[in-house]
Parts: C-alpha cells; sequence; structure tokens
C-alpha cells in the first residue's frame, strides 16, 4: 500500500514539474506583435480574406522577422498568424494558399481555408496579448 502511495506522489510531482517547465517555456518564448511596423495590408482576389505583413525585427536587413497574419474580411477576426523570415517580403495569393515571402523554404505559407492548428495558434496569441 505505501508502495502504490509513494508512486503515486512522485507521477504528481513528475506532472506537475512538466507542467510548469512548459508555462515556462511558454512565457520565455512568447513574444508580442505589438512592437511590429511597417505593415501591409492585402485583400484575398475573392475578397473572403485579408493579409497583413509586418516588420517584427529589421535585423540590420540581414533575414528579417516578420509576422503574417490573416483575418476573415467578414468578421475582421484573426484566424491565422506566422513568424518567418525572409530578405524579400510580399503578400502573394493562390487559389488555396496565401504565401507571405517570395522564395525561402516554404515558411510563411498558409492554405485556405486555414487548418484548425491555425486557427487555434491565432486564438491563442489574441488571449496572451500584452
Amino acid at each position: 500500500m505505501y508502495l502504490i502511495v509513494k508512486k503515486s506522489a512522485i507521477a504528481i510531482a513528475i506532472a506537475i514539474a512538466i507542467a510548469v517547465l512548459a508555462l515556462i517555456f511558454l512565457f520565455i518564448t512568447h513574444r508580442s506583435d505589438s512592437r511590429a511596423y511597417d505593415c501591409t495590408r492585402s485583400t484575398s482576389p475573392n475578397g473572403r480574406y485579408i493579409a497583413e505583413e509586418c516588420t517584427l525585427d529589421w535585423n540590420r536587413g540581414d533575414n528579417p522577422k516578420y509576422v503574417g497574419r490573416v483575418f476573415d474580411a467578414a468578421s475582421g477576426k484573426l484566424i491565422a498568424r506566422q513568424i518567418f523570415r525572409t530578405p524579400v517580403p510580399e503578400i502573394m495569393w493562390g487559389d488555396s494558399y496565401l504565401l507571405f515571402q517570395r522564395g525561402g523554404d516554404g515558411e510563411g505559407l498558409v492554405n485556405l481555408p486555414p487548418s484548425r492548428y491555425e486557427r487555434i495558434n491565432a486564438a491563442y496569441w489574441q488571449l496572451t496579448q500584452w
């Protein structure tokens, strides 16, 4: 009996430690978009989406860091958000995707409509703005 209680206490302690470490990681890696500047907006050819691309960190022009956001045009709700680096930012609309850069390695690609993960990620960032 004592062994079972001891194992349960160890399992609970490990779970708490993992949760605390996850929260610390999220807190440290979370960066606000409030410092974004030099934003460019574009409406999709079908009028359903609005894309916004903003500079986060110019980095002396050497592969600057950008945030790309996709909004539902009817409601104005943020439905996708991505951070990417590119020397050549450009909003390009395709039939079923949006690309926030020319060239590169596929970073900044958003499928339309956005996936459930992209929508949850966008909702997370809206909830945690500071």
